[in-house]
């Protein structure tokens, strides 16, 4: 009767395998699906920066000078308010930049590296954009046209809020990109030095014809030919040391009457 309990499980090897390719698909879909949340995410804090920058950007004061067409000229043509509206839109940009970047990092850069951060770079972008357009229609962009057709000339009217250095919507993914990029790179400094604290100073060089930690034995070191001895591959006879006046087998002359003598 066969013995039962020395036969591979059914389906053999093909079922270990099939078992262990299965978190591979897991994984980028995962990482994808990330991706897709940050680019949302990027979306509802562009929406809340262009709030927040519509809030708290001056606005000019224009005064209506006649109406056909309708014209209007700005009351202070020195006010800071043009630079003061950019000002605050790169405050936002990078605050709602940084805040979008350590939402990338937690959530999921840590974990399934630069696909969630690529998402978190891309809302970042839309995020841009939003906030210049919702701030720019939220401080009365679509009806400040009419307004201006219908008033009569001297009438004030308060002109919204335009992004005048379109450089500022950069700072949007730059912040982002900085913050989550600079977690991950602190986060990776932070392991290698684990490891190698963990594995401990590299041990010194063994003596002469042992092996190292490395199973590798220590080089042989020959004396150089400049002190009289050949090493043991060159062929012909040793020449002798030189004597103290540089010729070889030669002593002082002090030495050789001594000989006589």
């Amino acid at each position: 009767m066969a013995d039962n309990t020395q036969l591979p499980p059914p389906g053999g090897s093909a079922g270990y395998s099939s078992v262990a390719v299965q978190p591979g698909p897991e994984r980028p879909g995962r990482a994808l699906q990330l991706a897709g949340l940050l680019v949302v995410l990027g979306a509802v804090l562009g929406l809340v920066g262009g709030l927040v920058w519509a809030a708290a950007a001056p606005r000019v004061v224009y005064q209506v000078a006649t109406l056909h067409p309708p014209t209007a000229y700005a009351v202070n043509p020195e006010t800071s308010a043009f630079i003061a509206a950019d000002g605050i839109y790169t405050f936002v940009a990078l605050g709602g930049g940084a805040l979008l970047g350590l939402a990338g990092y937690f959530l999921g850069v840590r974990k399934y590296g630069p696909v969630p951060l690529v998402g978190t770079v891309l809302g970042a972008i839309v995020a841009a954009f939003l906030a210049q357009w919702l701030g720019n229609l939220q401080s009365g962009s679509g009806s400040f046209n009419r307004v201006l057709s219908t008033s009569k000339p001297g009438t004030l009217l308060r002109a919204p809020i335009t992004l005048g250095a379109h450089g500022a919507l950069a700072f949007w993914p730059v912040a982002a990109a900085l913050v989550a990029g600079g977690l991950e790179l602190l986060s990776f400094m932070r392991a290698r030095q684990a490891r190698r604290s963990a594995a401990g100073p590299v041990p010194p060089p063994p003596p002469f014809g042992q092996p190292n930690h490395f199973g590798q034995f220590s080089q042989l070191h020959f004396p150089a030919e400049s002190d009289g001895a050949r090493p043991p591959w060159r062929s012909g006879p040793s020449v002798p040391p030189p004597g103290r006046f540089g010729v070889p087998g030669t002593d002082p002359p002090s030495a050789q009457g001594r000989t006589d003598a």
